[in-house]
Parts: C-alpha cells; structure tokens; sequence
C-alpha cells in the first residue's frame, strides 16, 4: 500500500496557531506543553491568534546574570527584576532559547533567540552535548531495546594528557533534615533459566611503561562530619540469597591480584581496622558460621615481644602483651603479668632463662590457673606455657618444659 502523501502547509513554522484559554497580552509567554513561546500581538478568549516559536525577543528576567550563548528558560513561577510573576532565568523551567548578548544581573530583560527545540523522548543515534539535566524528578538512560549496552566512558588522553574521569555520585540532600541521594549499581534481571547480570567494578589497566601501575579500586563508606554523634558510613560485600529451600547463597570471594608466574608475587590480602582512634575496630570472623576453616597454618607475625621479668609484687611485673612474649631477667622473684582478660586472647609466655623459674601473675583482680584474685604462678627455667583467658576473670594455661636456650 502506497504512503499517504503529507500536505504543505503555508505557514513557515517560525508562528504556530494558538486558541486563546484566557486574554493574552501582546508579549506574554505561552507554554504549549514544555516550549516557551512569545504572543505577538494580543489575543481574546477563545480566539484564534498565533505565537511565535522562533525570532528574537527581550525576555523579562529574574537577577541572575547572562552571557551571550547561555541557555535561557522560562520558570512561570518566577519573580521578574521589577517583581511581576513569569520571568527568564538560568537554570530552571522549560528551555526557551539562547541568549545572544550580555545581561547583568540587575538587567531587566535578556536579548534571546527562540528556539522550539525542548527535548525528544527517544535519540536514535549519537548525541553529543556539554551537559544532560533531567527535568523531570529523574532522568532515565535506557539501552536499545534489543538488549542494548550502555557506555559511559570519559575520553581518552593523549600528549600526556591524563584520560576523562567518570563520576558517578547521588544528589546532595536539600536543607532540613534529608537524606543524599542513593547511588545503586545492579545487574539486569535474567529470566526463566537466565542468570542475573553481573557487576564488575575493575580498576583502569596500566599503561606499558615500567613503572606504570594498574588502577586502584577505593570502596569507602561516607564519613560523619557531626563529631558529637554521627557514624561513618558502613561498607558491606554480601552474596546473594538463595530464594527457596535448598538452594545456596552466592558465595563471597576476596582475592588478591595474581604475580607474574616466573618470579612476581600476588597481591596481599589485609583485613585490619584503620588504626586510629582511641578504641581500635574490632574485625570478627566467623560468628555465625558453622565452622571456620584455615587451608594454611597461621603466623603470629608482628606479635613477638620482648618482656623483662621485673619487680617482686604484680604491679611492678613486666607486662605481657598477647601474643609470643620472650621473657629475659627470670630470677626466681621477678615476674611478668598477663595482660586484661579477653574473651578468646591468646598468650604465649617463653621463659628464656636457663636456670632460673619465673612468676606470672593475672591481671589485677584477675587469676591464673585458679590461683586466686592477683595471685602468681611459678613456672620453671626453660618451659614453654600458652595462656587462653575466658574473657570475664581469669586466665588457663599449659606450662611445658623444653631446651628454649
């Protein structure tokens, strides 16, 4: 079947017809659906008339200021320079036109070129613009909908001119009490036998010099700027859930970068709190699991210590620190002192000295071994003990006696 013809029309589309809903006033702003246009000449009620859609006016403005090429909207609910109701500004309302010469601030009107282009609800193809603001209460950026990618990518450098940044960041909250913007990052819904779409967030590859280093990836939790009671920010990792019985929930990996297989080394993994602050982050592992299990031995690395056996009562003891404490200057009088009962705390105690015992004492008001509150155990020359405490009041140990010279 042929198309159906489209008829010209006369008109050259710079004026377009317009039944009056109310008495228009020569110059008046009318909005037909999002496009400002400009009445030319006074129109009765329920009149035909027309307004302009292109063309050159002086448009009344609030104080902000223009620069000639600065976008021009049209905000109704805005307040002019001499205080009348409808008025052009900077930022806000539906897109009017172009400025095309200066306007200071206290200027009364801005010189603007019309123009009818507002939006379009579908782009098909490339668009290049020096920014994309939403006008509704949010802005969408769908793929094609044959599965469509999208891509967000800043531009490449070039001459030793660093590559575009991308960020993405939710809203900053209003005044008052509300909360910023969210910011999600989710795979697409699979369907029937389908899986979910995947999530991957890769830092940058290096570049081929010597030196250059891949990307880091930074996942930080916000930090609190009221010191009197605000928390930062909470991170948490966590696998999906299995919907229904039987099923698994998705498992969660941290793995270092892999090293070169000829002589390189793969990327450590640390789990630490950040060491500052006057009470330490505590790091917790396995409260809920049903068993915790260690494919290597671990290393009690950076929890050797030194500690001289000094004094004859428990508070002139050297203190002990969890972990492997080398005790010297035993005496058969001086002793050491374990330190704050702590639920779990390990503490090995190597009395060092060949020939002579040593006391250990419990924490003040603590006890060793049910020796009683502050009361010292006397261990012989070269013997081994390792220390737990139950957390509340006391500490258990296994004194063994080996060659430690």
């Amino acid at each position: 079947m042929a198309q159906t013809p489209a008829k010209r029309i006369t008109s050259r589309g710079d004026a377009i017809d317009y039944t009056a809903a109310a008495n228009v006033a020569a110059g008046d702003v009318i909005e037909i659906g999002s496009i400002p246009m400009v009445a030319t000449q006074a129109i009765v009620v329920s009149c035909l008339g027309s307004l302009a859609s292109e063309g050159v006016f002086d448009v009344p403005k609030t104080s902000d200021a223009f620069t000639a090429g600065d976008a021009v909207y049209w905000n109704a609910a805005a307040t002019d320079v001499g205080s009348n109701t409808g008025a052009a500004d900077n930022a806000s309302g539906n897109l009017m036109g172009v400025a095309i010469a200066n306007a200071a601030a206290n200027a009364t009107v801005v010189r603007t070129k019309l123009t009818a282009a507002k939006r379009t609800t579908t782009i098909g193809g490339a668009v290049t613009a020096s920014g994309i603001t939403g006008e509704d209460s949010s802005l969408g950026v769908t793929g094609y909908t044959n599965g469509g990618a999208i891509a967000i990518a800043g531009a490449a450098g070039n001459a030793n001119v660093a590559g575009g940044a991308v960020t993405v960041a939710g809203g900053a909250a209003g005044t008052g009490n509300a909360a910023g913007g969210a910011v999600s990052v989710t795979g697409g819904l699979g369907d029937g036998t389908g899986d979910g779409g995947a999530a991957s967030l890769v830092g940058g590859e290096s570049g081929d010099g010597a030196s250059a280093n891949g990307g880091a990836v930074a996942i930080t939790g916000g930090a609190a700027t009221n010191a009197t009671s605000g928390d930062g920010g909470a991170v948490a990792i966590i696998g999906g859930a299995g919907p229904t019985v039987g099923n698994t929930g998705g498992a969660l990996t941290l793995l270092s970068g892999a090293g070169d297989g000829t002589n390189g080394t793969a990327g450590a993994v640390i789990l630490d709190s950040s060491g500052t602050g006057n009470v330490k982050g505590t790091i917790t592992i396995g409260t809920n699991a049903a068993s915790l299990s260690i494919k290597k031995m671990p290393r009690l690395t950076g929890l050797v210590s030194t500690v001289s056996a000094a004094g004859a009562n428990q508070a002139a003891a050297g203190a002990l620190v969890e972990g492997v404490n080398l005790v010297a200057a035993s005496d058969n009088s001086a002793g050491v002192r374990l330190p704050s009962c702590l639920d779990g705390a390990q503490c090995v105690v190597i009395n060092m000295v060949t020939d002579k015992t040593l006391l250990i004492y419990p924490p003040t008001a603590k006890q060793v071994n049910l020796k009683g509150a502050n009361n010292a155990i006397t261990v012989a020359a070269n013997t081994i003990g390792h220390f737990y405490s139950e957390g509340v009041n006391a500490w258990y140990g296994l004194i063994a006696v080996t060659d430690v010279a």
